[in-house]
């Protein structure tokens, strides 16, 4: 999804501050963004320009997602957070009609490009809440009465992993373990693992980052393993993002491969509890 706001400690309705969301929302193309998200947008484009591909890929493994949840895996209900902006290739346009689909994102602007874009869509919503905090969402009162009593639902938390710091990150596995209901699953994206911060030009890219209020977190698929527990893998355990969506190798240049890692800047995996 989407990722994490840039800044939690600052003003984020302030439009004169880049946000993650929003840069997002360009590279992919989109409109709902602000001549400060565009301008960092390109100085990241400039250090890296498999950048915009990433982000593509992103989106593209949500929409496998989408597919595998609803129908292979056969559940009509999905919690995201931290999804971005909901635009014409996010979830809710992939899975089958019905199918429940609750967003949420801690940028108020977001949020609110978000429900004018949802507008009076059926089954889909957009709230505000803090991913590391996802109570925040899952006892809103308006939340709650949606679910009905639901917990056997797909909870997506992709692309917000490395603008969290351990200390945010470690309390959310076991607040959805201790939320969901049997046959649940989390969808995660170990966002990062395998890229190299002390390539060159990640370097610079990580300095961009820092310079908009945000320090990225790179972690092992190792180190993410222990802390999602007690959510375990299932049979697929983590699989590149590449593999995930089949994307072509040969489309990676050396220094791509040098800067991002073989897996296409991370691995998804599905979590069950």
């Amino acid at each position: 999804m989407t990722v994490a706001t840039l800044d939690r400690k600052e003003s984020i309705i302030d439009a004169s501050v880049p946000s993650a969301g929003r840069i997002y929302d360009y590279m992919l193309g989109g409109h709902h963004n602000f001549e400060v998200d565009r301008q960092a947008a390109e100085r990241l484009l400039e250090l890296q320009p498999f950048m915009a591909k990433v982000m593509r890929l992103q989106r593209w493994c949500l929409q496998d997602i989408a597919e595998e949840l609803t129908e292979r895996r056969g559940f009509d209900t999905i919690i995201d957070f931290a999804s971005g902006l909901p635009t014409n290739d996010h979830l809710h346009h992939i899975v089958p009609e019905g199918t429940t689909v609750i967003y949420s994102d801690y940028d108020p602007v977001v949020v609110e490009y978000a429900q004018e874009i949802l507008g009076d869509t059926p089954n889909a919503y957009f709230f505000k809440a803090d991913a590391c905090r996802p109570e925040e969402l899952l006892n809103r009162p308006e939340v709650r009465e949606i679910l009905g009593g639901k917990r056997d639902v797909a909870i997506i938390y992709w692309g917000i992993s490395i603008f969290l710091t351990d200390e945010e990150f470690t309390p959310v596995p076991r607040t959805l373990y201790d939320w969901a209901g049997p046959g649940s699953c989390l969808v995660f994206n170990a966002q990062g693992s395998g890229a190299d911060p002390n390539a060159p030009g990640m370097v610079q890219f990580f300095k961009i980052y820092e310079q908009m209020g945000s320090t990225l977190h790179i972690r092992s698929v190792e180190e993410y393993r222990e802390l999602l527990l007690p959510w375990q893998p299932d049979e697929q355990d983590f699989i590149s993002l590449l593999e995930w969506h089949g994307f072509e190798q040969s489309e990676m240049s050396e220094e791509d491969e040098e800067a991002f890692g073989p897996a296409g800047a991370g691995y998804g995996v599905y979590l069950v509890k």
